[in-house]
């Protein structure tokens, strides 16, 4: 536990042949007051592409490596660690030109007392719950999100914006080259909240699933409500399941502890 909330991962392979995702929970520490603050990020390797698996854990692991030697206040370091994990992964294809192609999402929120200040790349998600209502955090980086837009122009119609094949299709990752879509922003927090940091494997429950889960498990701790999510997606045991992972952080339980 830190700063007063509980937090917690699961995750599930899914369908797939691998695992392509990767998660991590730090403690960081702000030089000026001492205190330590959560860092909590999830990757998910672009499926399909060369070492999907290994670009999310250079993505992690050089994001989440640099934060710390970063010399901005906490909440400013979001965006040099994202530097320094793209041009880790320019790095690593220019040493093997055979992984040239692969790339991964980031999902990253650093967590303050009453708020979170947040960081996103790609398709994963932020989700934040408050009184039995589940808001959507960051944008996605699809070309789908360009599609609605154009649908709302009437430059197309909606009917064709929700059938286009490439509607899902990554329009910004991790991948070693110039980053244009990068969204950032900062929440605040209060008594009672959740916070879910996922891939995109998540998108089997709807949002008012999710809403639900967060609800009835909230007071029962961060470990209850991310089992739960990934319980509920192995029960619907689709074909094409892809690889899920959840990171968790809430208020500590009074019957919980030690998550």
């Amino acid at each position: 536990m830190i700063e007063g909330r509980h937090f917690a991962a699961a995750t599930m392979i899914g369908a797939r042949k691998r695992q392509e995702d990767a998660w991590s929970v730090q403690v960081v520490t702000d030089d000026d007051t001492g205190e330590g603050l959560l860092l909590a990020a999830v990757a998910d390797g672009m499926g399909g592409l060369p070492a999907g698996d290994q670009a999310s854990r250079i993505t992690l692991r050089n994001f989440v490596g640099s934060f710390p030697l970063v010399t901005k206040p906490p909440a400013q370091r979001l965006r040099p660690a994202l530097a320094h994990a793209n041009h880790a992964m320019r790095t690593a294809i220019e040493a093997d030109p055979s992984l040239r192609g692969m790339g991964s999402t980031l999902v990253a929120a650093l967590f303050l007392e009453d708020r979170f200040h947040w960081l996103s790349v790609g398709d994963s998600h932020i989700f934040q719950w408050r009184g039995d209502a589940l808001e959507r955090v960051n944008p996605l980086h699809t070309y789908g999100r360009e599609l609605d837009a154009r649908a709302a122009r009437g430059e197309i119609s909606a009917i064709r914006a929700a059938l286009h094949p490439q509607r899902a299709a990554i329009t910004s990752a991790v991948m070693g080259l110039r980053l244009d879509e990068v969204a950032e922003g900062e929440c605040d927090l209060a008594a009672g909240d959740v916070a879910i940091l996922a891939s995109d494997g998540i998108e089997t429950l709807s949002d008012e699933e999710l809403a639900a889960i967060c609800g009835d498990r909230q007071s029962a701790g961060a470990s209850q409500i991310a089992e739960v999510i990934i319980l509920r997606i192995e029960q619907r045991a689709l074909p094409w399941q892809d690889n899920v992972t959840v990171v968790v952080v809430c208020p500590p339980s009074p019957t919980v502890q030690g998550e």
